[in-house]
């Protein structure tokens, strides 16, 4: 493996030129544009079936490096060439750069088969299509869980967050379990350890969990330092003062187009008044 990459790491310095489009429908690139572009001893290894070489390609046009310019339509065609070959990650690659396309029937294709060879995350993106019904996909949390869980075996931290928000805050009380919500979000703390911060929109599901929970006071707490925070407000120490404070910032933030600040107020708003929060999920 050492010598592939070793091998294409000289071919790469020795001169990509800057790909040229070609159609996602059609993963395929005519042989003279081919040559013209990618050094024919990469281009030899991956007749030969060496999925490495047509991934590492994928990756030289995702990130632009080693002169090549970014290019995600050649970066596709790659990683699908290295996925019919076999190669898992590129299976997820390829998933992954189809739904940012809007492909979504042909992403979750790919996901499928990254999740059966055990690719974590994409576990976590096809769960995704249950929750949010992607495509008309029938709304199923419970095969969306089997799927978090998957990937949650695997240490990927959005399924964690995912899976602890959608069993606190989901309207349907078969989809809920505030206990296991709260185990799941304590997995998720132990993931990042005491030196590496927890990102605040997990923080946001920690306060959906306890509220899931009838922790109200804690929720209110840690809802109240998120909203200072990322919405550069300040509240009242007074707990009648506070509340009124919520109040008045709910009806300005309302009327504004500020839709994340909207929410976390919202949500601060429902644990003062003794009520946990439901959402039903929705794909932009």
């Amino acid at each position: 493996m050492d010598k592939i990459i070793t091998i294409i790491w000289l071919c790469l310095i020795s001169g990509l030129a800057t790909a040229n489009e070609v159609s996602q429908t059609e993963p395929t690139v005519p042989e003279t544009e081919v040559q013209q572009t990618i050094p024919q001893a990469l281009l030899d290894q991956v007749e030969q079936g060496n999925a490495e070489s047509a991934f590492f390609i994928g990756m030289a046009f995702m990130d632009g490096n080693m002169a090549v310019e970014r290019d995600e339509k050649q970066a596709l065609v790659w990683f699908q060439k290295a996925a019919e070959l076999g190669h898992v990650h590129s299976m997820y690659e390829t998933g992954r750069l189809l739904f940012k396309s809007e492909q979504y029937d042909d992403a979750k294709k790919w996901f499928d088969q990254a999740a059966a060879a055990g690719h974590g995350e994409a576990y976590y993106r096809a769960a995704i299509y249950y929750i949010y019904q992607i495509n008309d996909i029938e709304f199923d949390c419970k095969k969306a869980y089997e799927l978090m869980e998957q990937a949650q075996l695997r240490s990927v931290k959005p399924a964690f967050n995912d899976h602890a928000w959608m069993l606190s805050t989901l309207p349907q009380d078969e989809c809920r379990n505030g206990q296991l919500a709260w185990k799941i979000f304590v997995d998720l703390q132990n993931l990042y350890g005491s030196m590496e911060p927890i990102p605040w929109a997990y923080l946001d599901t920690k306060a959906a969990v306890l509220a899931e929970i009838a922790d109200y006071n804690e929720a209110i707490e840690i809802q109240s330092w998120i909203v200072e925070d990322f919405c550069d407000v300040e509240f009242a120490k007074d707990e009648n003062k506070f509340k009124l404070s919520v109040d008045e910032m709910t009806t300005e933030f309302s009327q504004s187009d500020d839709a994340l600040c909207y929410g976390s107020i919202q949500r601060l708003q429902a644990y003062i008044n003794r009520k946990p929060w439901r959402e039903t999920p929705q794909f932009n």
